[in-house]
């Protein structure tokens, strides 16, 4: 045959393997439907993921039109058309709840987005979500805190995801000259620029590979399924005169079809999924239907690749199959896997990342990104290519183990077709080696990127920060907060900043009783001043520079000097600076009165919801008061919202491939019917054949999971090397990780126990 006629017959073969799935027979359809299955969870896990660029730059967008205005408008004069604005912000159980307090100066004021109208003074805008939240009993906390009547709703202009808790409160308390309360005349300004993070650039490619090459093993061993019975429709046609190359085609063109019904059961999964996205909250993260579409390059892109995937994958399958007239020879091996090149793999992937740490460092441009997807693209792909030779190797270890009928049935499966037993833990593997590496770099960047000294050691201290302007007001303040619910304890005072030539000095005021539990102090009287110094720091104190002061603030002749401080928002120790601790009455009262006041609240311990309880109680007194407990870190929010997105994308990943072992294994069982018919009709209990679904599924996944495990960490340690993080292993993690892919095999194999006994019943036993 001329090359001019085996490419016409290209097509033409492919399109006979196109109708032998289709009118094959029963089983011809079910397999292709089962791959169509298989595919489809593939193909919506793309669509998924090329829906994310449109879904960030969406949530830009709406960030920008919900706060670019309150950070980064600039002044504006009072008019008809402006309004006052300020954040009352607060969080409840950890879950931010976006606050806005506005008045509106004239009739033709703009409306915040996600408003119709202005509430009025006293009542409140909520989200749909916090509404939901302020009805059901888990709020009440919460309510109480917001005791203000809902009259209107925030659309979702003014939101970030359907998820999200807002609130808007109209105030006719608000006065341009406090602190904290802003004049606008419009919205949607810019957000200030932020500096590209090479961590955060790191962190986002790490997690686009780590999560898309899980859905390329498992669309590759989806495409597959079926293997051999087609292999014996395969052997037929060779009997009827087709060659090796024929039949390679024919069986491209039936896992073709199989591809491209695939494509239409993914774009269905992916427009149901759609249609249900803004049920689902993960992590904190929710998204708008509308913001969530594919952008038309990346899909188009996926969509094709998948048929080409499917040809290209039965092309160099049927490479190692003899499909010959009278049977398939498979062909045993008479000599071990080369694993070498197997190895080369992910050495190779250390190696580059390793090799180019120095040039990375500079920055992530395009040359970067490309190292960095090579080298883990090598990794992971390298990991699964080991998996073959490791369950060769058990089969063999394993063999000398006795064991009960159903360890004997399930290891001679896997011995006799370890492509079979391999197939579906591909995708397993690579996911639980992947999220082991990325919950160990989101580990290690959390400790890197979270701002907390470790001498702050007691976790029941909160200190609330109220507005500038309530200096006079701190003791005020602690008297009546003090006996609130969830509070044991509550100590008040003013804290200001001032320098005196070039030293810094800090200044502490409260009364004498608060004075001496932050410093060992026995005579006080209102209008005495103290020295805070180290050994080695100035006697006294020379006239106070303090910013908004109109002269310099001379300080009274100190009584006495301290050389150990325990104010709640220093560490615990020698003062790290030059400071006063001052009373009321040595300060002047202009000077005093506009700086903040502070309190330091210790919560009741082990009292459920102290904390929510604590901050219900400081906000009766200011809704724009900010709560901070110093023993716990200030997370980065920018990490935080790729670590919300990356958490959401390895649950979606795991659970894709939960699904995809549940079809694989109903695919096997349905090939093994007539196997399964005998044993039972030879006696065999189908607790035994349970037994041994469990253990052919278990022995591959426990191989593969101890692999995944080792490659997830030395995955981990490349990364946290390239960008010199501290070298440490989530293990929590690791376990919790690993026990997911056992559990997701105990659960496959519950789930195909009814298709299990449909299939030992007698009927299994007819065959043509």
């Amino acid at each position: 045959m001329t090359n001019t006629a085996r490419s016409a017959s290209w097509p033409t073969q492919l399109l006979l393997g196109v109708r032998m799935a289709l009118v094959g027979g029963r089983d011809c359809r079910l397999r292709t439907l089962l791959t169509a299955v298989g595919v489809g969870l593939g193909v919506t896990a793309l669509l998924l993921a090329a829906s994310m660029p449109a879904v960030r730059a969406h949530r830009d967008d709406r960030l920008r039109a919900q706060s670019g205005a309150l950070i980064s408008a600039p002044h504006a004069d009072r008019s008809d058309h402006s309004l006052l604005m300020a954040d009352i912000s607060t969080s409840f159980h950890g879950r931010q709840v976006l606050g806005r307090a506005v008045h509106p100066e004239g009739p033709a004021a703009p409306v915040p987005p996600g408003l119709t109208s202005y509430p009025a003074p006293g009542t409140m805008a909520v989200s749909p979500a916090l509404a939901e939240l302020l009805r059901s009993p888990s709020g009440r906390l919460l309510r109480d805190r917001l005791p203000e009547p809902i009259t209107g709703t925030v659309g979702p202009a003014g939101l970030v995801g359907p998820g999200d808790y807002a609130f808007f409160l109209g105030s006719d308390q608000l006065a341009d000259s406090a602190q904290g309360v802003v004049r606008l005349d419009h919205f949607a300004d810019q957000l200030p620029p932020k500096p590209t993070d090479p961590l955060l650039v790191l962190l986002t490619v790490a997690g686009v590979v780590i999560l898309l090459c899980p859905v390329a093993v498992f669309l590759a061993a989806a495409v597959r399924f079926g293997g051999e019975a087609r292999d014996r429709r395969l052997a037929a046609l060779r009997l009827a005169g087709a060659d090796r190359a024929t039949t390679a085609r024919i069986a491209a063109g039936e896992s073709l079809l199989g591809s491209l019904l695939g494509l239409l059961v993914g774009a269905g999964c992916y427009l149901t999924a759609r249609q249900l996205i803004e049920r689902f909250t993960v992590a904190g993260l929710s998204v708008f239907r509308s913001d969530f579409y594919p952008q038309p390059v990346l899909a188009a892109v996926a969509l094709l690749a998948v048929p080409l995937l499917a040809v290209l994958v039965t092309l160099l399958t049927m490479r190692r199959i003899a499909a010959e007239p009278l049977g398939v020879v498979r062909g045993a091996r008479t000599r071990p896997r080369r694993v070498w090149w197997r190895i080369a793999l992910p050495a190779a992937g250390v190696a580059l990342l390793v090799g180019e740490r120095d040039q990375l460092a500079v920055g992530f441009g395009t040359q970067g990104i490309a190292i960095v997807v090579t080298g883990l693209l090598l990794l992971l792909v390298g990991t699964t290519l080991l998996l073959p030779p490791l369950l060769d190797w058990a089969g063999r270890a394993l063999r000398r183990v006795d064991g009960p009928p159903a360890w004997q049935l399930a290891l001679a499966r896997v011995r006799f077709s370890p492509e079979t037993a391999t197939r579906p833990v591909t995708g397993i593997v690579v996911t639980v080696a992947g999220a082991i590496a990325l919950q160990s770099l989101l580990g290690a960047m959390a400790t890197a990127r979270s701002t907390v000294d470790a001498r702050y050691t007691d976790q029941a201290l909160i200190t609330a920060h109220f507005t500038p302007g309530s200096g006079a007001r701190a003791t005020e303040y602690a008297g009546q907060v003090r006996g609130s619910a969830g509070v044991a304890d509550v100590v008040g005072y003013t804290e200001f900043y001032g320098t005196s030539g070039d030293r810094a000095v800090t200044v502490w005021v409260a009364d004498c009783p608060t004075l001496r539990r932050f410093a060992p102090i026995t005579d006080c009287a209102d209008g005495d001043v103290f020295t805070a110094r180290s050994a080695a720091g100035p006697a006294t104190i020379d006239p106070l520079t303090v910013a908004g002061a109109a002269t310099p603030w001379q300080p009274p002749a100190a009584r006495a000097a301290v050389t150990t401080l325990t104010v709640p928002d220093l560490p615990p120790g020698p003062p790290i600076r030059t400071g006063l601790l001052a009373t009321p009455g040595a300060v002047p009262a202009a000077l005093l009165q506009p700086q903040r006041a502070i309190l330091a609240l210790h919560t009741v311990p082990g009292q459920p919801d102290a904390d929510e309880l604590a901050r219900t109680a400081v906000a009766r007194l200011d809704r724009q008061a900010a709560l901070y407990r110093p023993a716990d870190p200030q997370p980065d929010q920018g990490f935080l919202s790729i670590r919300r997105a990356l958490t959401a994308g390895t649950a979606a990943i795991l659970a894709l491939i939960g699904a995809g072992m549940l079809v694989g294994l109903l695919e096997q069982l349905r090939e093994q019917r007539r196997t399964l018919a005998v044993l039972t009709a030879f006696g065999t209990r189908r607790r035994t054949l349970a037994c041994s679904l469990l253990w052919q599924s278990g022995v591959p996944v426990l191989v593969g999971l101890a692999l995944a495990a080792v490659s997830g960490i030395g995955l981990a340690a490349a990364l946290l090397y390239l960008e010199r993080l501290r070298p440490v292993v989530a293990w929590q993690d690791v376990l919790v990780l690993t026990g997911v892919g056992a559990a997701a095999v105990l659960a496959t194999t519950l789930l195909s126990l009814p298709a299990l006994w449909r299939r030992t019943n007698g009927g299994g036993l007819r065959h043509e």
